[in-house]
């Protein structure tokens, strides 16, 4: 058995910079020698936020998804993690969030909108990132590269891909001007892995079954249409738009068929157990289990 994750070790005059934005308490911070900052999040009471942010970020790299690198911490005895910044600001980057993308590019759309947002679909991101590029190369790598981030969500079961938790990648040009580069690697997933439940909720769904259900019963931020009354469930989600662009999803799908029972218990089984119950490892490794056979199940 490998060693647990490390845990970082944050005291009261390590954040630089205080963060408003967003619904949890969060600062950024550096590591000596660091030049890219830190993001540490408080872990909200009776969640497992930070253990599902860690192993999220595991994943990914398991199926080379571009993502953010993060790291379990502590700061002032308070749990929470801690995801390394991928934005350089200092040489002129900044992020394009997903719905300044959308209010951009798709008439009529509410950026202030993320709950119930049914403008948030397939159809609307696919025609948004299109227009962002310039070239049928560059949209085929873009969007592929979106494609890895909805197979990581229906992997995960991270149901809070809304508009802002994606976005794209601008900084300076050959030109001297500002233009968009890249999607930006897949940041924010605690809301993932069954995360919100109990311990004793967990014990009776693994006993009875009742695992598979929960994966298919979420709804996610992306709706497959706009008529939808929901966001679409991430595992139907990554199954249907698989279905309908396998051409962006097909890379991904083979890199999931790859994946081996013993790749995935390795990441959970490196959380320190004072960190993640024995029954949230059992539940988050049964869930994935879950996910993996279904989507290994699909032929492109």
């Amino acid at each position: 058995m490998s060693d647990p994750f490390p845990i970082f070790q944050l005291h009261s005059d390590s954040p630089d910079v205080i963060e408003q934005l967003g619904s949890k308490e969060k600062f950024w911070f550096r590591m000596k020698d660091d030049k890219q900052p830190w993001l540490f999040k408080f872990t909200r009471e009776n969640t497992g936020e930070d253990w599902s942010e860690k192993i999220a970020s595991e994943v990914a790299r398991l199926l080379e998804v571009p993502a953010a690198e993060v790291e379990l911490a502590m700061f002032m005895g308070k749990r929470g993690c801690a995801s390394h910044s991928f934005v350089k600001t200092e040489e002129g980057f900044d992020l394009v969030h997903g719905s300044e993308v959308l209010a951009g590019r798709v008439l009529g759309y509410d950026k202030s909108k993320w709950r119930h947002q049914c403008s948030h679909n397939i159809k609307n991101i696919i025609t948004a990132v299109e227009s962002a590029f310039p070239t049928r190369q560059s949209i085929h790598q873009q969007l592929c590269t979106l494609a890895g981030f909805i197979v990581l969500d229906a992997v995960i079961c991270n149901t809070d891909r809304h508009h802002d938790n994606w976005a794209l990648l601008r900084g300076p040009s050959e030109q001297g001007k500002k233009t968009v580069h890249k999607i930006a690697p897949s940041f924010d997933h605690a809301s993932s892995l069954g995360r919100e439940l109990r311990d004793d909720r967990r014990k009776t769904m693994l006993a009875q079954g009742q695992v598979e259900k929960y994966a298919l019963k979420g709804s996610g931020g992306i709706y497959w249409l706009e008529s939808d009354p929901k966001g679409e469930n991430t595992l139907n989600l990554a199954i249907r738009a698989a279905k309908e662009y396998p051409n962006y999803f097909r890379p991904w799908f083979e890199r999931v068929r790859r994946l081996r029972s013993h790749d995935i218990s390795g990441i959970v089984d490196r959380v320190p157990a004072d960190w993640m119950s024995l029954d949230a490892k059992q539940f988050c490794l049964k869930l994935m289990s879950v996910t993996v056979e279904k989507l290994k199940a699909i032929q492109l």
